[in-house]
């Protein structure tokens, strides 16, 4: 099924009204436990593109985040805040990427309880190696390529019929969007499920300029430390819930975070 992308269409990505014309969805399957065949999970996941700029986040995120821009700011009732969130696809991935390929620059975002937080990266991180074989996925004529990222290597399929430089997480930087992509273990395997162009474009969506600034391993140990024990951190901040046996749930959310050991990047810089 091939596609013809249109150049003379009219994009509005300037860089203060970033939006998007385009989106791809994917679905990732991962493993959560390492050292557990039987603890796989799955989500949809879903690439705004825009004319050199991107946005990826799950569904779960994207969907919040548009109905909270729908909110009226005054309304902060309790009863808001549960309708939100029973309408909201559940999520492990609570971060948005957006990418700018003018300025080959990556940054990560992500409200982590309290805290807006953020970190910038130079946008292609992996060296490929392009290779001759090639197949089908949903009609599209993918070539293979692979590279290594973050302590994993990488097998990736991208069609040259979708010329976008991009692809699901941070992966990009080859000549198509990359419709396929997995680590050689299979812990990590995201599969291309439709592309559209949008009737309605698509804004950016969050103000980063609210957001600090911080390294990478800063906000990997702030969302680590919250995962681990997110009651402290509610009562660090004022807020109290009544629990029939705090020492207890705190040990279950212990438990349960040790089983969340299985990061897709198992090295930063």
């Amino acid at each position: 099924m091939p596609f013809f992308l249109c150049f003379s269409v009219i994009f509005y990505a300037q860089k203060t009204d970033i939006q998007y014309s385009y989106k791809a969805t994917y679905n990732l399957e991962y493993q959560e436990d390492s050292t557990d065949q039987n603890s796989i999970k799955s989500e949809t996941v879903v690439l705004y593109l825009g004319e050199g700029v991107s946005r990826y986040s799950s569904l779960g995120k994207a969907v919040k985040d548009s109905l909270t821009e729908t909110l009226d700011p005054s309304n902060k009732s309790m009863a808001e805040f549960y309708r939100i969130r029973s309408i909201t696809p559940e999520t492990d991935f609570h971060y948005k990427i957006f990418k700018n390929h003018n300025d080959n620059e990556l940054i990560l975002a992500e409200k982590v309880f309290k805290d807006k937080l953020k970190y910038k990266q130079t946008l292609n991180l992996m060296n490929w190696e392009i290779e001759q074989e090639t197949k089908e996925v949903l009609g599209y004529k993918v070539q293979k390529a692979s590279g290594s990222f973050a302590g994993r290597e990488y097998e990736a399929w991208f069609s040259p019929e979708l010329p976008f430089s991009d692809g699901p997480y941070k992966f990009a930087g080859l000549p198509g969007l990359i419709l396929e992509i997995s680590d050689l273990q299979d812990h990590y395997h995201f599969t291309f499920s439709a592309f559209q162009e949008l009737e309605k474009l698509v804004p950016k969506t969050l103000n980063l300029d609210d957001y600090k600034e911080v390294s990478q391993q800063e906000l990997d140990q702030v969302r680590n430390d919250y995962k681990r024990d997110p009651l402290t951190a509610m009562n660090n901040a004022g807020i109290t819930i009544e629990w029939n046996d705090e020492a207890k749930a705190k040990r279950e959310l212990s438990e349960a975070h040790k089983n969340r050991n299985n990061p897709i990047e198992l090295q930063t810089k």
